[in-house]
């Protein structure tokens, strides 16, 4: 035997000790799976939960920048939401149509869901809306077109968009009427909580 090498009749005779067993081998496959088994579902949930708080935190950022930029520009902003397309923009200007939220505004950016990752879109899923507070079909209750409008004397109109996960997690962002501060809830698998 030369550098370590095992001679044929010491495969043949077991003496050589190198190595797994095919036994061995399915073993630690089998634990292996059962342990993905096991993590998958926290993981996945914990997966889902992150991603919609980075959408909840792009739209309160959004309505930050729409407040500071009306305030600045002495003029309207807007944050307008198409649940068809799972998009949230920022937007400048209403267009040559004079509505907002519609195919010629003026984006400063926009954000889709989608690219968040988990799952996340618009809608309160099987959680329903928060108690007293308007019922919607699209998860959107701002009046204008799906649009918070911000102007410079910071007053406007008040709603929720509610975004949800397959997984049936659910968050709010309520925007107020008079200074555009967010409150946002979150279910907690028995009713709306503030976070």
């Amino acid at each position: 035997m030369t550098d370590g090498a095992a001679t044929e009749q010491q495969f043949l005779d077991g003496t050589v000790e190198n190595g797994f067993t095919l036994l061995e081998l399915l073993i630690v496959v089998g634990v292996m799976a059962i342990i993905t088994a096991l993590a998958y579902p926290a993981f996945s949930s914990y997966y889902g939960d992150c991603c919609m708080k980075a959408a909840v935190w792009e739209i309160v950022g959004m309505v930050k920048e729409a407040k500071q930029r009306s305030l600045t520009d002495d003029r309207y902003y807007a944050v307008g939401f198409d649940p068809v397309r799972g998009v949230v923009s920022l937007i400048a200007d209403r267009g040559p149509d004079d509505e907002w939220n519609t195919g010629d505004d003026r984006v400063v950016r926009m954000s889709r869901l989608e690219d968040k990752g988990g799952g996340v879109r618009f809608g309160y899923g099987t959680c329903g809306p928060i108690p007293g507070y308007a019922a919607t079909s699209d998860g959107i209750t701002f009046q204008q077109n799906n649009t918070i409008v911000c102007n410079p004397e910071l007053t406007g109109n008040a709603g929720t968009v509610y975004l949800c996960t397959s997984r049936g997690t659910a968050v709010a962002v309520t925007v107020n009427s008079r200074d555009f501060s967010c409150v946002q809830r979150r279910w907690n698998g028995s009713g709306w909580v503030k976070m």
